[in-house]
Formats: C-alpha cells, sequence, structure tokens
C-alpha cells in the first residue's frame, strides 16, 4: 500500500510540480511562439460554452505546454542531429543547412509546387486569368493607370540545388505557376509575370533568400523593386552598378525559430546596399501594424517621379518597402488581407502592383474576394 502512495504522490507531482515551477518562473523560459500560426487563446468560460470548454482548453494547453520550446528544441535536436531527418512539420532541411518551408495544406501547398502534382486545368487556368482581368477593371474605373501582377517564386524554386534527395519531384515539365504564366501571357492582356525565371538569372551570382527563413533578403528585394521599377517607370539602376556589403551580424530566420534551431543557425548574413540612391530620400508619414507585422505604410520621397505607387502583397512587400519609395514621390504599402477601396480614393494612386508568393496560390485564385468585392 505505501508504494502504492508514493507511485500516486509521484504521479500526480509529475504533473503539477512542472506547472507550478514554470508559473512561478515563466519569465526566465523561452516562452516565445515559434510556429506559423497564433496560438490559442485560454477559452471563454461561461454556461453557454461549457460543453465546448474541455476541448477549447486541451487546444489551449497544448499550445501552451510547461518547457513546450525546450522539449521541442530537444526533440528536434534529436531529428536532424542523431537520426538525419530532413523534415519537421512544414520544414525542410536542405544540404548545407538551408531550410525551405513546404507547407501541404488547403489554399498554401508548397509541397504541391515543388514536386509539381498541381497543375491547374485550362479551365481553372481560364477562370483564375477572368478574376484577375475583373479586378484590373475595377481598378481602371478608380482611375488606375497601370496594373501589374508579380508572382514572386518559392524559396526551393529558385534554389532548388539545396534541397534533399527527398521529397522528390515527381511531375515532369512546368510547374503550376509556369503553366498558368504561361496562359496569361497567350490569353489575357493583363501584366501577369511569375519572377523566376528573372530571379533565376541572378541566383548564381547573388544570394537572393535567407538560408534560415522564408524571404528574400535584401538582394532579392533590390532586384525585384528595379524590375517592377524598370516595367514601370521605363528606368532602373541595375544591382551590379551599387555597392554591396555583406552584415557580420548573424540573419536568423522564422524557419530556424519553427525547428528550434534558432540561436545555432547563425551562419547566414545580410546585405547592406548603397550608391542607389544619390541625393533621394524618403520618410514614412503613416504606419499601421497588426501582431508586429506593418499592415500599412505611407512614404513619401523626393524622387523626380511625381506619380504614386499602390503595392498589395503578402509579406514578400515587405522586402520591397526598403528600395520602391526611392523611385516614387508617395508609396503606400498595404496587406492584400487589409486592402480597402477607401486606399484608392484617399492616396489615387497611378500605379497598382500586386505582388504574392508562388505557394499561397488563395490570393491569385481568388483576387477579386480580396479587393474589388469587400
Amino acid at each position: 500500500m505505501r508504494k502504492q502512495k508514493v507511485l500516486i504522490w509521484l504521479f500526480a507531482g509529475s504533473l503539477i510540480l512542472p506547472n507550478v515551477i514554470f508559473g512561478a518562473f515563466s519569465d526566465k523560459f523561452n516562452t516565445q511562439n515559434n510556429e506559423n500560426r497564433e496560438l490559442a487563446a485560454f477559452p471563454e468560460v461561461s454556461l453557454s460554452s461549457l460543453g465546448e470548454f474541455p476541448e477549447a482548453f486541451e487546444e489551449f494547453y497544448k499550445d501552451h505546454l510547461p518547457f513546450k520550446n525546450a522539449l521541442v528544441s530537444l526533440n528536434n535536436y534529436m531529428d536532424t542531429s542523431l537520426f538525419r531527418n530532413t523534415k519537421i512539420g512544414d520544414v525542410v532541411i536542405g544540404k548545407d543547412n538551408w531550410l525551405f518551408y513546404l507547407p501541404s495544406k488547403d489554399g498554401e501547398n508548397a509541397m504541391a509546387d515543388y514536386q509539381k502534382t498541381n497543375l491547374y486545368t485550362e479551365e481553372k487556368s481560364r477562370e483564375i486569368a477572368a478574376g484577375i482581368a475583373k479586378v484590373q477593371d475595377w481598378l481602371y474605373g478608380y482611375g488606375v493607370e497601370t496594373f501589374h501582377y508579380y508572382v514572386a517564386p518559392n524559396k526551393e524554386t529558385v534554389y532548388t540545388q539545396y534541397m534533399p534527395d527527398k521529397p522528390e519531384i515527381i511531375g515532369e515539365g512546368d510547374s503550376r505557376m509556369e503553366s498558368f504564366a504561361r496562359y496569361m501571357a497567350e490569353n489575357s492582356d493583363v501584366e501577369f509575370e511569375y519572377l523566376y525565371d528573372y530571379l533565376d538569372g541572378y541566383s548564381e551570382q547573388y544570394q537572393l533568400f535567407r538560408k534560415y527563413d522564408t524571404h528574400m533578403n535584401n538582394l532579392g528585394g533590390y532586384i525585384t523593386s528595379e524590375k517592377i521599377t524598370r516595367d514601370l517607370t521605363g528606368e532602373s539602376l541595375p544591382i551590379e552598378k551599387i555597392v554591396i556589403e555583406k552584415g557580420e551580424k548573424p540573419c536568423r530566420g522564422d524557419l530556424s525559430r519553427m525547428i528550434g534551431r534558432y540561436e545555432e543557425l547563425d551562419d547566414d548574413r545580410e546585405y547592406g546596399l548603397s550608391d542607389f540612391h544619390d541625393g533621394l530620400h524618403y520618410k514614412v508619414k503613416k504606419e499601421e501594424s497588426e501582431g508586429g507585422e506593418e499592415t500599412l505604410k505611407v512614404f513619401s520621397s523626393n524622387s523626380s517621379n511625381e506619380r504614386t505607387i499602390l503595392v498589395i502583397g503578402d509579406s514578400f512587400r515587405l522586402r520591397l518597402e526598403k528600395f520602391l519609395p526611392y523611385r516614387y514621390q508617395n508609396a503606400v504599402f498595404v496587406r492584400i488581407d487589409d486592402f480597402t477601396p477607401e486606399l484608392l480614393e484617399e492616396y489615387k494612386p497611378d500605379d497598382v502592383v500586386v505582388i504574392t508568393v508562388e505557394r499561397d496560390q488563395r490570393y491569385m485564385e481568388n483576387l477579386g474576394e480580396y479587393i474589388c468585392e469587400k
């Protein structure tokens, strides 16, 4: 009987003690959200929601488990260092520790993009093209003069050489986005461009993406910005003519955080660029943010280009904010989920650019819902 009591107390202590210690010293432990999603909040307690409370509380507790980050970090270390796994969750670990984000879910399927298993039918391509054309006509109704849609390639599309042997590429020929871009070129008057071919031309000479993040670095951002500038204004300054300096501090990223290796993976560097805006400067007049991400930023500069540009996009628009404002006297950047028609009335843009990443096809497939049907 005594042995049973001891075991019961040990079991109860193993459940209670970690919560007590973590609660008392939580500020001493890593409690940062390392997942690419919003963690579950503590559920509402009320008579009307009493039936859903147990399940909701379980989701909350799993997301806020004591010492969760330390346990995940240890597990991921064992997976990568001992068992040599190349995929943890949605993160693929490539050669030279390059990290890639390949989720497989509705509306965002980078794995299918990479394996070329999700090509559009001609009917689907026609439907998407019609939706983009509808948005263009709607923007023209607000006085917009020029509209361009750009799709930024997935990181693994540009740097396939750093991907591991598995997952394998299954399909042959063009990818979903390559085939759709060709459809747009042959069947639509919308200025639509998939930026893979353009960026691939620079990818051997320059590192365009961060090793441990899903996004471009400053080099990729500059090259993309100058591509857009040339398309819209006819002028640009090639990257070969500016000064590039490699930074000294580690350039970490969201992917290393997602696998619990944020501090250890520290060999990547960001690049500083100069001599591309002599005599030009800009300032931010208005800025709104949500959860740490800027949702709306308005720039003004002393550029000789008196036109106003509105950039609507997902997180890939953020890297353009460092460079495009030098090319326009007025530049407005807004997260696509936060776009409203009132922005067209307030800022009266001459040029509108939409930029979204290859893997997140929900924006391109349903552009009207995010732009003109709000």
